[in-house]
């Protein structure tokens, strides 16, 4: 994670990384050493056995439900609500009841239940991820579907299957087959039989349309292939029926959702033609809207099946014209696809449609707010572009509100902020100097200029730390710069650390300085210097956990919540980057990721691990934060780092 005013931002809250960091604490992400059930014909004759009796005693209990007697009804639900997930499908069947009173009983006790989630033979870390599981709302049982699927060696595979089989919620019901048919398969074949027959025997009876999917896919693993015929099939009947208007339970989206899980299926076992040919096939099930063309481009696009945007280009051309998001997904697709050049035409056409690449006169006639709102619509498109990975483009757009505004103006300032930002993570410390010194040296001279963007309670601070940032990575320059001989390589040394030091001390909130200073070779003045600068940084960032948590306890709401997790962070983030206790660094690193879950504090969580020696936890995590900013750079950096690593350890333990 970076600091205060560094390049990171606060995502959803969540509590996903609650019982994570709680388990992993612990120490119970172990590898499960077996599925912990019999395999073979055998087990299965067990399980049908078992799902039939309590099938056939839920059905006796569900009857009772509209006895006339009372206590006979009372006595039903009290049965049917110890009996738990064993009667959820009965109960399920017997909602649409022609007895009203059997049929408004069953909604009752389905809508109500309090029932444990987890079998006996679960590993601790499932039992943990699924305790409370059914009291959640939809949002955090959404969250600890992600957390089973994320598992080591397939260990929520069985609760996967339970929650396919009986959770209420259709959509997360398919959530939860979704994310298990998009786990890697085991090359090993007796491993996957024995997955397959988990699969099939966890799902019974069961009748709905995520329970068919895992039965198809249970198929798939005892073959080892992708089977192509049925999974057209049962797309095909799915899609009849949405055409037909005859099911309220199925709609497009679910279809959609249904064929994006095959594709991606499809082209995991070797199939990519296959997966793109059914991502074509439906592609008119992707809403005709801005909004759905753009989010349909974007998942081709991060899959690898940007053929599919050329069809939906084909097909909605007028809307792509319209529109440069659009535009940019479609250039996007064509320099995946080799052609460069037209992807550049393109790009340039999407660019073209920004009011502001007009000339200084045109823009100058422009009212206020109508120059307000371009601005505002330019750094928002220049924002997706950075977050789909696209630079270049992004930069472009970033520009043209820079260039053709003048320096005074607040959406310049709000955009140099962003461009910034793109900049370091790119680690263009040039760029970054020639974007914000104009700034600075305005306000050194100009105090209406300064005053005026200080007054701005949401841009004044960025900009207060620019000073400390163009010394910051001018230090970087100069630690870049070439050197004819090892005299002038210390002389820039020597003046990127003064300037180091220079910079933190006008702004010792950033303690990615101080890192630097930390990890810069220098005598035993400098590292007594640095010692002295680290101690009193940890100790204050201490001091800030026990201020936050205070606060906490005082005052619970969700700006304290959100300031203890960034004093955890901040702990956190300066101890395992230096030196300190690595262990408690790592706890209140997971305790931050307790209150708000992001992309920054996964980075965070990674490099604790990274630090204490834990390469595997440290690449998972790394990758749950590029699962959330697939494209960042930093991120990518810090993932390449673990993996090396890891790599040389492994090869050093073979030798």
């Amino acid at each position: 994670m970076r600091t205060l005013y560094g390049d990171r931002r606060f995502c959803r809250l969540s509590d996903d990384g609650l019982l994570l960091g709680v388990v992993i604490l612990m120490g119970l992400l172990v590898p499960r050493p077996a599925l912990g059930q019999e395999s073979g014909p055998t087990a299965r004759v067990k399980v049908e056995i078992a799902d039939a009796s309590g099938s056939a005693e839920a059905r006796r209990w569900i009857r009772a439900l509209g006895a006339e007697s009372y206590a006979t009804r009372m006595q039903a639900r009290a049965r049917l609500r110890r009996m738990g997930l064993e009667a959820v499908d009965e109960l399920r069947k017997a909602e649409n009841d022609l007895d009203y009173e059997v049929a408004l009983s069953a909604r009752a006790i389905l809508t109500g239940y309090s029932i444990s989630w987890f079998a006996e033979d679960d590993p601790p870390l499932v039992r943990a991820a699924l305790d409370g599981y059914g009291a959640e709302r939809e949002l955090e049982r959404r969250s600890r579907i992600l957390m089973l699927s994320e598992l080591p060696d397939r260990m929520g595979l069985a609760a996967l299957v339970r929650i396919t089989r009986y959770e209420r919620s259709p959509p997360l019901s398919r959530k939860a087959a979704i994310e298990i048919i998009g786990q890697a398969m085991n090359a090993d074949p007796e491993k996957r039989k024995a997955n397959a027959e988990l699969v099939s025997n966890g799902l019974g009876s069961a009748k709905r349309d995520s329970v068919e999917w895992l039965r198809v896919y249970a198929g798939d693993l005892l073959s080892g292939e992708y089977s192509t015929d049925v999974w057209r099939s049962l797309i095909r009947s799915q899609r009849d029926e949405v055409d037909a208007l005859a099911s309220e339970k199925r709609s497009r989206e679910s279809v959609l959702g249904l064929v994006r899980t095959c594709a991606l299926h499809a082209a995991s076992m070797g199939n990519p033609e296959e997966g793109l040919r059914l991502a074509i096939e439906n592609a008119d099930l992707v809403p005709a809207s801005t909004m759905g063309l753009v989010e349909a481009s974007n998942w081709a696009i991060d899959n690898d099946l940007h053929g599919l945007v050329f069809e939906l280009y084909s097909k909605n051309r007028p809307m792509f014209n319209r529109s440069p998001d659009l535009l940019y997904g479609y250039a996007k697709a064509l320099s995946l696809g080799g052609d460069e050049v037209e992807a550049e035409r393109i790009a340039e056409l999407a660019f073209l449609k920004n009011p502001l690449t007009g000339t200084k006169e045109a823009i100058s006639e422009m009212q206020p707010r109508e120059l307000e709102e371009n601005a505002r619509l330019r750094r928002e498109l220049a924002q997706k572009l950075r977050e789909r990975g696209m630079f270049p483009w992004a930069e472009r757009e970033y520009r043209s509100v820079v260039d053709s505004m003048p320096l005074d103006d607040l959406n310049t300032i709000v955009v140099r902020v962003s461009l910034s930002m793109m900049y370091r993570e790119l680690e263009r410390h040039q760029d970054v100097v020639d974007l914000l010194t104009p700034v600075v040296e305005r306000m050194s001279k100009d105090e209406a200029f300064r005053m005026k963007i200080m007054t701005q309670p949401r841009l004044g601070p960025f900009v207060s730390s620019w000073k400390s940032l163009v010394a910051y990575h001018t230090a970087l320059l100069e630690l870049e710069m070439p050197a004819d001989n090892a005299a002038a390589e210390e002389a820039n040394r020597e003046k990127a650390r003064q300037r180091m030091l220079a910079a933190f001390l006008d702004n010792r909130s950033d303690i990615d300085i101080l890192i630097k200073m930390y990890r810069t070779e220098g005598d035993e003045e400098w590292r007594g210097v640095v010692k002295a600068q680290l101690a009193r940084a940890i100790r204050n960032a201490k001091t800030g956990v026990i201020n936050a948590e205070a606060d906490m306890k005082t005052m619970p709401n969700q700006f304290s919540r959100i300031n203890l997790a960034t004093a955890f962070n901040n702990y956190a983030w300066l101890v395992c980057n230096t030196e300190g206790d690595l262990e408690l660094a790592l706890e209140y690193s997971l305790s931050s990721l307790n209150l708000v879950e992001d992309s920054a504090k996964l980075d965070t969580c990674g490099r604790c691990y990274f630090a204490v020696g834990d390469f595997d936890n440290a690449i998972r995590m790394q990758k749950r934060a590029l699962g959330k900013e697939p494209h960042s750079p930093p991120l990518k950096r810090q993932l390449a780092e673990f993996e090396a690593a890891k790599a040389k350890a492994d090869a050093a333990k073979n030798k």
